[in-house]
């Protein structure tokens, strides 16, 4: 049995009118997921997009420590997996295949996969590329608003919130200013398709694919960077050597006007998953990186390279009610 480390995300749920003000009625989100799941009969699945081409599938739902745990997985109905050899002459050899079970049945490729617990408004988060806090927020939203009887205009929001060490730095310094960056664009390779017609060739053909870095590209476009210009830098020879950084000046008066920024900045930057960031205060000292959010390593058993959900819910849930226990987390 082979184990690897993990990373667990803490996010606080919020219940809202969108104006600020609680509307749970008095439940918590563990709560309302927990009424939403016993009225409906699985399969939990939330198909995506206007052609539903990609599923999101809550797989299964129980309680561990206290917490309210669970699964959500992504896939794409009828996606192959891709396979790729070497040849006794040293060339390679790909294909693409339908996924099928120990039996021969052909099944869904499992791409992506979030895991979660749920302790009254806390949540702890295994995330991975495609499925991450937002994703769970949204599909969480989803499910309760179409079970559990909430008012359409109610807001179920998952909020990163920063470090109590970044809190406590404040109490010293004040912020003088802000600084962030991230590559803006990625290159991503490519199959070609055979078009119809077309001879067939034992060798795959690739193309190098430009992609735009979500997190900066929003963060620029809020700031007022225009579409154009960013789309236009993409026709550098090296477009994936773009670095992109943001320095912002900006003085606080007050240590609660300083923890609202610290709560704001968390909330928008923390989340983001290699972002660069630093909150320069006065005295030489900062607040970087990890410290606009709550996160830490879980080990979790890993069987031939793949994670064991069960294994990875009991210590999702640990550390999360390790989190609650000791006052990281109020």
């Amino acid at each position: 049995m082979s184990d690897r480390q993990k990373t667990a995300n803490y996010r606080r749920c919020y219940i809202t009118d969108g104006q600020g003000n609680d509307a749970s009625g008095g439940q918590t989100l563990q709560e309302l997921l927990s009424t939403s799941a016993k009225t409906v009969k699985q399969p939990w699945l939330r198909a995506l997009g206007a052609s539903n081409a990609s599923h999101q599938l809550l797989t299964y739902l129980m309680t561990k420590n206290t917490c309210l745990c669970g699964e959500i997985v992504y896939y794409e109905p009828g996606r192959k997996i891709p396979l790729v050899d070497i040849q006794p002459d040293g060339t390679t050899w790909h294909d693409t295949i339908h996924p099928k079970d120990s039996a021969g049945k052909q099944r869904k490729f499992q791409e992506q996969s979030l895991y979660f617990a749920i302790r009254e408004n806390h949540v702890a988060i295994i995330q991975s590329t495609s499925l991450q806090s937002d994703e769970l927020q949204s599909f969480l939203d989803w499910l309760i608003h179409s079970k559990a009887g909430l008012s359409s205009q109610t807001l179920i929001v998952l909020q990163n919130l920063p470090a109590k060490s970044a809190l406590e730095k404040l109490k010293d310094h004040k912020i003088k200013g802000i600084k962030f960056g991230d590559r803006l664009f990625s290159t991503i390779k490519e199959e070609v398709v055979p078009q119809a017609g077309e001879p067939t060739s034992k060798r795959k053909r690739f193309v190098q694919r430009i992609e735009t870095s979500p997190k900066i590209f929003e963060i620029l476009v809020g700031l007022g960077v225009s579409g154009p210009i960013l789309e236009s830098l993409k026709t550098n020879p090296d477009p994936g050597a773009i670095q992109v950084d943001v320095e912002i000046s900006y003085r606080s008066r007050t240590e609660k006007e300083a923890a609202k920024v610290l709560h704001s900045l968390a909330s928008t930057l923390g989340k983001q998953d290699g972002l660069e960031t630093e909150i320069l205060l006065d005295g030489r000292s900062s607040i970087k990186g990890d410290e606009l959010t709550i996160r830490g390593p879980v080990t979790v058993q890993c069987p031939d390279g793949c994670v064991a959900m069960d294994d990875a819910l009991s210590k999702l849930s640990s550390w999360l009610a390790d989190q609650i226990k000791s006052g990281k987390v109020t």
